[in-house]
This record gives C-alpha cells, structure tokens and sequence, in this order.
C-alpha cells in the first residue's frame, strides 16, 4: 500500500502530541448505525449491483457499531475512531442473477487537529488531518457458488468536527471526513453525519441522527467496490 510510511508517521506524530499536550477534557461516544448499502462491488471478477426493493426499507437494515473518543486542550484535539459491521448484508443481481452479499467491514481512524472555536464556549469547531484504515471482506454467493475477497485499504483524510448548541440542553453535532485521493489507495472516500445531541446530565448526552458514508476503491479489475451506505444512529456521549 501507498501510505504504510505516512501511517506510521501519522501514529507516531499522535503519540507525541499525546504526551506534549495536557488534556482538558475527553469525549467517548458509542453509536449504533443501521445502515443499508447501495452501488456496485466486484469479487474476484463477479459484478454485483446491489438493490433494494422499495417496499424493504427496514428489512434491508443492517445494524453496526461505531465507538469514538476525542482529546482536548485550548490547542489541539485528538481523536481515534472504529466502525464495525457483521455482516452488512445485500440483495445483488450478477448478469441478471439473483444473489446475496455479506461484507464483513472495519473501519478505523487517527486523527490530530486544532480547535478553532472560541475557548469557554459550550460550542467546538474542529479541524483534523488523520489516517482512516478498511478491513473489507466480501463473500458473494450467485447460484450455489460462493466468491471471497478481503481487501486492507488506507487513506488520508481531512475532517471537520462542529458541536452547536442549540438551546439549554440541545446541540447539533455534524462530523464531516472526506479523503485525499490522489495519496490514498482509494478514488473517492467520504463520511458525513447530522445528529441531535441532548444533554441528560453534566457529563451524559443521548443522542440521534443519520449518516452517509462511501467508498470508491480499485484494487484491479477483478475486485473493486463503488458503493455508499447510509442509514439511522442512535448513541450515547460521555464527557470527562
């Protein structure tokens, strides 16, 4: 892969501003992410269009986790993340065969950036440059045959994090991540989320929105996936 000297890099560049800067206040977030995915993926030379029947919305949704903790101080933020879905289950149609896909899918991603709102306020604005990582494994399954592929795939990424407050106990909380191609392994890579954060307590949030995220990626002709996947999430936030 391209970017095994900028990960290292990267991890290294996180480590030591972890330890430069002292910390004033830590975030951890745990989501659950019902999600459908939609566009086309390619197994060992077996093209598969993924679709959806209008009338199984719900019934299409698979559901994954994502756990997120952010470090802050008045001059940097880190933050690290991990989505996780098994499986993320599909319809395919393979030259107007019908089948099924399961991907297996790990997302993770480092990240150091500075905070650019106002120190004090109850609202934040952040601007990260991190690393994000894909494990994907795919199993298509046409006519009684099954075709495995597995892939590693990293990207550099720039991501925006901003958290408004809305009233007394309400905020909005949109993260945006989109990837730098023409470094990274993938064509396109991009993630972006809307959610409605209430503050139950001083340091407990209950939160609720949606999300897209997508992957446009070419390992050869032969395995290659164009598809995005978006659907509902519901979490908690703890802040320390």
């Amino acid at each position: 892969m391209k970017l095994k000297g900028l990960g290292v890099a990267l991890l290294a560049l996180c480590a030591c501003s972890a330890n430069a800067a002292e910390t004033e206040g830590m975030e951890l977030s745990a989501n659950a992410w019902a999600a459908w995915m939609r566009g086309d993926v390619t197994v060992n030379g077996q093209s598969a269009r993924i679709v959806r029947d209008s009338d199984n919305y719900f019934e299409d949704l698979s559901v994954g986790g994502t756990l997120e903790l952010s470090l802050r101080n008045s001059k940097m933020v880190l933050m690290g993340y991990v989505d996780y879905f098994d499986p993320l289950a599909s319809d395919v149609v393979v030259a107007n065969q019908p089948g099924t896909l399961d991907t297996a899918e790990i997302v993770g991603c480092i990240a150091v950036g500075v905070p650019l709102a106002p120190p004090g306020g109850k609202s934040t604005f952040d601007v990260l440059a991190g690393l994000q990582g894909v494990r994907m494994e795919n199993e298509l399954m046409v006519g009684g045959a099954t075709q495995n592929a597995s892939t590693d795939v990293f990207d550099p990424v720039i991501m925006l994090r901003a958290k408004m407050q809305l009233g007394n106990k309400l905020y909005l909380y949109i993260p945006l991540s989109f990837g730098l191609s023409y470094v990274g392994d993938s064509e396109l890579v991009y993630d972006a989320g809307l959610q409605v954060l209430f503050q139950a307590t001083k340091s407990l949030d209950v939160r609720a929105g949606y999300r897209i995220s997508g992957f446009d990626y070419r390992e050869d002709a032969n395995n290659k996936w164009n598809f995005y996947q978006q659907g509902y999430t519901l979490g908690l936030g703890l802040t320390f």
